[in-house]
């Protein structure tokens, strides 16, 4: 299943990206060196990102956060959208 029409990214696609730590839909997409386009992917990319952290493992944002805090990430087309991107 297609999950981002933009970048022809399929569902195992997706899931190798979070499979090699990816873990936000921004990270997907940098896994793959492309950018955000419409965004209408990014509920769907971050619910799998959700799933996978909460059965994969222990170092997610989810997990640290109830540790410590965490720190933003790096938006992932910064220097394309100064007002910054949804999809962390």
């Amino acid at each position: 299943m297609y999950v981002c029409i933009c970048h022809a990214l399929n569902d195992k696609q997706v899931t190798k990206a979070l499979e090699n730590g990816a873990r936000t839909p921004a990270s997907v997409f940098r896994h793959y060196e492309r950018q955000v386009q419409c965004g209408k992917c990014v509920p769907m990319m971050r619910e799998m990102a959700q799933s996978h952290c909460a059965n994969q493992c222990q170092a997610c944002p989810s997990h640290a956060a109830t540790q410590q805090p965490a720190l933003l990430p790096e938006p992932a087309n910064a220097e394309s959208f100064p007002y910054g991107v949804a999809a962390e």
